[in-house]
């Protein structure tokens, strides 16, 4: 009898997951490390297969397309589960549903796209190969980037508790609205209340609940029979019950809430009745903190949210290794906040005793888990609220619902959970005595000038590293009472303080350093505008010890994460090999500059600058040798202040700072009258008086290039316009700096040295600029003063239609600076700059080609042959440009005899399965996101398999990829792109 293959089977193997150990079908769920909270979740949901990212899934396939009433129900369970991919197949076709989000009229799951089951293939959209290109996503980018669940869920809890805040001045909202969510997710569970008609039918406790809700005294009764019945502090209820502000109205306004059909300020229903709460995670529902706390106290506390992926990431890279070798840890949150780097810590914990187990029947030991082990302090007494409650919650997923009825939630306030300032040494003294073996979390930011922290550095003696109060340099300070020479802390901090360069922050830096033993630094600046949805600004994930144990010969182990549309998508961290970089804690005090050139740089890149700092002047140097002494600052600063006297500047034309200097330009129409007699800072006449060269503060956001251009027509400028001030006989001298300005160089020299550029606002600071290496060439200058020429002539031109002859400008510059073929400069102009500002003149995505490949090969091809020709061996290279529209390899092999042709390019190979499998194709393309090993050897041979985007095969990674292998050739530890000063 002939078996016939499931229309899903032939789907998945037409599409290529059956090759990937990701893939996995229902029936082998159990035996996979899965979360507690994720098998719960595909149980519920009963896929037929699915495919996994991290241990998450990402695909799930149905064997079944669903009826009309039924895709509903199943609808509602993906979209709360925020799977990203569904797949539905029928007898013919396969339909593919965006699972994170839920077309608000029909309130089902949203379809992109329908494929015929007899043309599936790899090359089709979904497919196996499709799903982890990133140009693939960007023909999805509209769909994907439509609100997500957790969006919808902020929003109606933040109408809510807003609404009874504002409107009904009831104080205790937000504890009031926690406890609402709480018993929807016992009865969404399946918990039974043991209270009126409630029981453990989801369908009629939900019902129960709507009706109780409408009377006060019949809600508040539930409350204290869940307080009998639980304990903990969530069902403190002091004295609410008489608080007047307890109306009638207030009560329909919940009960219309949770039964979705209330309007809410978007003239949108509320979704309550759509989520499940069996299904979302705790950590969602405990994100709420940053809507619950309200503008207001999350101005004054300088306190952001922090994202769940990223605390999960942070735990993986901090607590993972600790906790399977130990089973559990003690963890300290010194701003614990929504309560997630505790909720986690929590859970794994459990998961880590239980083993494979889905529920504790211990009570004792769950419960002694939890009080001796996580530890948390926060200045806000309703962010402790929601960590109390965020842990209750954490708790109850580990105890079936049928055993509750005896169950008792432990009392965390006061106890575990202290609503302190953290500078508060006599009400801390307990805890500090605790031995913890992580502290971590995400301190406030900013400028808090009122605090214990500010007396606290000044009795401590860390007033010489403070600066403008800023009062997570304080957290790490104070961090060290909690510590002994093992505790690993692990903070989130605002990145600019890696980058100031001011005395205080570089005496920050140099303690760090010399007093801790720095493990990793997770670098997020250039992805700041993903990760924390209320700031925009910079982030640096640093994990350190105190202790004195040589720690100048510590090697940080330094990741630069960089901006990737699945991180935008997905929340998925993607990191490639040469984002991860180790660099000696000593060389990072001898150069303090290379804080910043570590963020973006390769070592090729920390070895060009050092170079460059060690053979030429700095602008400054220059500017201070000129005979006679030139004049240098910044205009005049035009508010009313200080009302100095600037009447030798009235009546005269005030340059437009933002449109007034472009490249080589500057526009005299651009301009006002200065019509102030005083204002607070007026600066000298002299600084006014032309020749000049004007250096505007802004840069270009496409390619981080300064403007500057030569004058000799007289204008008055703000501060933020640089000048630079001489005398016709020093023209020259000035052309010549205009042209180094405006060049590519110093737009290299802008990413790698810069403290704003990448990290916050695209600005220059003069002192950095006035730091750069300076040569005089009267060819520059010559260069320079024509192009000024044109651009006067012909001011509709703009810099495009003068490309070729600033390019030439930038090659006479390279070329003077003995720069000119610098692989690592080219690769920062044309690839990372144009991937960082989304420059649309350049396709980031854009296929290597053949010759891509064949320049890539050279350095390999030259160094291989010096080695093994004096061996009497040859070498031969393969490449491959491209595999399955998704990669490419380049392969070395040595040989006993001369080959026939030393390189050859292979082409059609897709079909050739013991190809790809030998090239560990399904491997790569199953951690895609974490490509930390490229390289592999053979016992003749090695091949380098990457993504066949050109980026990935640039001169500049050969450079890095030859010294990878040469290391791994040499030694068994080889492989990591290590600093070394040349």
């Amino acid at each position: 009898m002939i078996k016939h293959q499931l229309p899903i089977e032939t789907v998945i193997s037409r599409l290529g997951y059956d090759d990937s150990d990701n893939l996995h079908r229902y029936k082998d769920f159990y035996r996979l490390n899965l979360s507690t909270h994720l098998i719960k979740i595909l149980t519920e949901i009963k896929p037929y297969a699915a495919y996994f990212i991290d241990n998450k899934p990402f695909i799930i396939f149905f064997d079944t397309a669903y009826r009309e009433i039924s895709f509903k129900k199943i609808s509602k369970k993906v979209w709360n589960s925020q799977i990203p991919i569904a797949f539905f197949c029928d007898e013919n076709s396969v339909q593919v549903y965006n699972g994170t989000s839920l077309n608000l009229s029909s309130y089902v799951i949203n379809k992109v796209a329908e494929l015929e089951i007899d043309e599936c293939s790899e090359y089709s959209d979904f497919s196996y190969w499709e799903i982890t290109k990133s140009d693939f996503w960007t023909k999805y980018l509209t769909e994907y980037s439509k609100t997500k669940l957790n969006e919808h869920l902020l929003s109606n809890i933040s109408f809510l508790t807003n609404k009874l805040k504002n409107d009904y001045n009831i104080k205790f909202a937000t504890k009031l609205v926690l406890r609402l969510i709480f018993i929807r997710y016992l009865i969404d569970r399946g918990v039974d209340l043991a209270y009126g008609n409630f029981s453990n039918d989801i369908v009629s406790s939900q019902k129960e609940l709507l009706t109780i809700i409408q009377e006060k005294e019949m809600l508040y009764s539930l409350f204290s029979h869940l307080k009998s019945k639980f304990n903990g502090n969530l069902f403190d209820l002091d004295n609410e019950l008489n608080s007047p502000e307890l109306t009638e109205e207030v009560f329909q306004l919940l009960s219309e809430f949770l039964s979705g059909t209330v309007t809410m300020n978007d003239n949108q229903l509320s979704f309550f009745a759509l989520y499940d709460f069996n299904i979302i995670p705790v950590e969602l529902i405990s994100s709420i903190y940053e809507i619950l706390l309200g503008e207001e106290v999350q101005a004054k506390d300088n306190a952001f949210y922090t994202p769940n992926y990223l605390v999960e990431y942070i735990l993986d890279k901090t607590v993972l290794a600790f906790l399977r070798k130990n089973y559990k840890y003690k963890v300290l949150d010194p701003a614990c906040g929504s309560g997630l780097f505790l909720v986690d810590s929590y859970r794994r914990i459990i998961e880590e005793n239980l083993g494979r187990n889905v529920y504790c029947e211990d009570d004792t030991f769950l419960k002694k888990l939890l009080t001796e082990n996580i530890y948390g302090i926060d200045i806000n007494e309703e962010a402790i609220d929601v960590t109390i409650f965020s842990l209750y919650l954490t708790v109850l997923d580990y105890k079936d619902p049928k055993t509750l009825s005896q169950f008792s939630l432990p009392n965390l306030k006061g106890v575990n959970l202290i609503v302190s300032d953290f500078f508060d040494e006599n009400k801390l003294l307990k805890m500090s005595e605790i031995k913890f073996d992580f502290i971590l979390g995400n301190p406030p930011w900013g400028n808090v000038k009122n605090g214990l922290h500010i007396e606290y550095c000044k009795k401590r003696g860390y007033e010489d590293k403070q600066q403008n109060n800023e009062i997570s340099r304080s957290f790490v300070f104070r961090a060290r009472d909690f510590c002994d020479e093992n505790t690993v802390c692990c903070l989130i901090l605002h990145s600019k303080l890696l980058y100031n360069q001011k005395l205080p922050a570089r005496n920050f830096r140099r303690f760090l350093l010399e007093e801790t033993k720095i493990k990793n630094i997770i670098e997020m600046s250039s992805v700041r505008k993903l990760v924390f949805e209320n700031t925009k600004a910079p982030a640096a994930i640093v994990a350190f010890k105190y202790n004195n144990d040589n720690n100048l010969k510590n090697k940080i182990e330094y990741t630069s994460l960089k901006p990737n549309i699945f991180f935008k998508l997905f929340n998925v961290i993607v990191i490639e090999k040469h984002d991860v970089k180790y660099i000696a804690q000593s060389l990072l005090r001898e150069y303090d500059w290379a804080w910043k050139t570590v963020v973006y740089g390769f070592v090729g890149d920390f070895n060009t600058i050092l170079n460059l700092k060690k053979r030429f002047n700095t602008i400054e140097d220059s500017i201070r040798e000129q005979n006679p002494s030139m004049y240098v600052g910044a205009g005049v600063e035009y508010q009313d202040g200080d009302k100095l006297d600037a009447r030798h500047l009235f009546g005269r034309k005030l340059l437009d700072s933002k449109k007034g200097v472009d490249h080589f330009f500057v526009n005299s129409k651009k301009t006002s009258i200065f019509s102030k007699t005083h204002i607070h800072r007026p600066r000298e006449k002299d600084l006014f008086n032309p020749p000049y060269v004007l250096i505007p503060k802004g840069v270009s956001c496409d390619n981080f290039k300064l403007r500057a251009a030569y004058s000799d027509e007289s204008f008055v400028s703000k501060t933020t316009m640089y000048i630079i001030k001489g005398i016709k006989e020093q023209k020259s001298f000035m052309l010549n700096l205009v042209g180094l300005i405006n060049s590519s160089l110093y737009s290299y020299l802008n990413i790698m040295l810069g403290t704003s550029i990448g990290i916050e606002r695209e600005q220059r600071f003069m002192k950095e600029v006035l730091s750069f290496p300076y040569y005089y060439s009267y060819e520059i200058s010559n260069k320079v003063e024509h192009i000024q020429k044109i651009r006067f002539e012909n001011q509709f031109l703009s810099t495009t239609d003068l490309n070729q002859e600033i390019e030439e400008l930038d090659a006479l510059i390279l070329s003077v600076f003995g720069l000119k073929d610098n692989k690592f400069i080219d690769y920062a102009i044309n690839v990372q700059i144009p991937e960082l500002t989304k420059s649309k003149e350049v396709n980031v995505y854009k296929k290597v080609s053949s010759g891509e490949m064949i320049t890539y090969s050279k350095c390999f091809e030259e160094q291989f042959s010096k080695i093994y020709n004096r061996l009497g061996k040859y070498i031969s290279i393969n490449l491959y440009p491209n595999i399955l529209n998704k990669f490419s390899v380049f392969e070395l092999s040595i040989l006993d005899s001369k080959p026939e042709q030393k390189l050859q390019i292979l082409n059609t190979y897709d079909a050739n399965k013991e190809i790809l499998t030998r090239f560990c194709v399904f491997k790569h393309n199953d951690v895609f996101h974490q490509l930390r090993d490229v390289i592999h050897f053979d016992e003749n041979s090695f091949f380098i398999i990457k993504p066949n985007y050109s980026k990935n095969w640039h001169p500049a990674i050969a450079e890095l990829d030859l010294a990878d292998a040469i290391d791994k050739i040499m030694s068994d530890s080889g492989g990591e792109e290590s600093w070394e000063a040349l």
